[in-house]
């Protein structure tokens, strides 16, 4: 028995020295939030309240850059807001993504994921065809050899 109280004794000593260096050397910021946090949330706000630039770019212009050189064309584009101007080609029945081509022979696109939660997007879908020519506005999410560009849309028109 004696053994176990001492033990405890050692748990709490350490719980008790912890929380006292954390007084003496923790952040003194009474808002209980750091400057880095701070500013990282200014500069968040900052960006949410930009509106997004879109670069204008056609599907032939993302397939021949990505043909000539994959790594370069991932480089060039991935991360970046884009307008991208194609014909669809595939349109999935769930309303989860479609696909726009450049021209009716090729086999890569861009693959166009849908935010279900957007209703105008949604709507958008629901009111175009195979073949017809739509922009679709969003951020280049991944660029492949194989399966071209993945876009994550905020918008089509």
């Amino acid at each position: 028995m004696g053994k176990l109280k001492m033990g405890c004794l050692v748990v709490v000593g350490i719980f008790v020295l912890l929380g006292v260096l954390g007084a003496l050397f923790g952040n003194n910021d009474k808002s209980g939030t750091s400057t880095s946090s701070k500013t990282q949330v200014k500069q968040e706000q900052k960006q949410e309240q930009k509106p997004k630039q879109y670069q204008a770019v056609s599907v032939s212009e993302l397939m021949q850059e990505l043909e000539g050189n994959a790594m370069a064309a991932s480089k060039k584009y991935k991360g970046k807001d884009l307008k991208v101007t194609g014909t669809v080609e595939v349109m999935d029945s769930e309303g989860n993504y479609i696909v726009l081509h450049g021209d009716k022979y090729s086999i890569v696109g861009v693959h166009c994921t849908i935010n279900k939660k957007d209703k105008a997007q949604e709507d958008f879908i629901m009111n175009i065809k195979k073949g017809q020519t739509v922009s679709a506005s969003g951020t280049i999410s991944d660029v492949g050899e194989i399966m071209g560009y993945t876009l994550k849309v905020d918008k089509f028109e």
